[in-house]
């Protein structure tokens, strides 16, 4: 795909839906509403176990990118992305552990995030699946028996974040699906399993 001009309006529109629906942003939501909804003793420790994971993982595609390592800051390439995954693993499991691990009344949804990315991260093998679509698609489903209303639009948001990866050439129609079906099946792990 060739990429957009970025001085034209819809791609300019396509990167501020980008960016509100990033994948931070959207993990950060959920993070913190499943914690208000199951355990709201924990949405300090929440606050503070999020921030630094995002922190750690956004200190690091920063310096991948200024660089030089990186195109953008979406590890667009699908070579970009190997480290990408290992680091994120590593900070997953360790905001699980910091969040109680097993004890932790969000320890499914976070293991399902774990277990989302380690599938993105062999799927890149063959495809760069988007972990934005795949991130609001499961954030989506976590939050159904939480907070319907949430979880709704966050399934509704989809269509037009999937429209924004597209325009900004960020991704091919079977990344952003691929993306959707795999945060949709990862997402729904939690419910099933309670």
């Amino acid at each position: 795909m060739s990429a957009q001009p970025e001085s034209n309006g819809c791609w300019r529109f396509a990167r501020a839906v980008s960016v509100l629906l990033h994948p931070f942003a959207v993990f950060v939501a959920l993070a913190l509403l499943a914690a208000l909804r199951l355990d709201p003793a924990s949405l300090a420790r929440t606050a503070v176990g999020i921030g630094i994971a995002v922190a750690i993982v956004w200190g690091f595609v920063l310096q991948r990118r200024r660089a030089g390592h990186w195109q953008t800051v979406d590890a667009s390439r699908r070579q970009e992305r190997p480290l990408l995954y290992l680091l994120a693993l590593a900070v997953a499991g360790g905001y699980w552990w910091w969040m109680g691990g097993r004890a932790s009344a969000t320890s499914t949804g976070s293991l399902a995030a774990v277990a989302m990315l380690c599938a993105a991260g062999i799927a890149n093998r063959w495809i760069k699946l988007s972990l934005h679509m795949a991130s609001l698609a499961f954030a989506g489903v976590a939050l159904l028996p939480l907070w319907r209303d949430a979880g709704v639009v966050a399934l509704m948001l989809l269509p037009l974040l999937g429209w924004a990866r597209l325009r900004m050439a960020r991704h091919t129609l079977a990344e952003v699906v691929g993306g959707v079906v795999l945060g949709l099946v990862f997402g729904a792990v939690p419910l099933v399993l309670h």
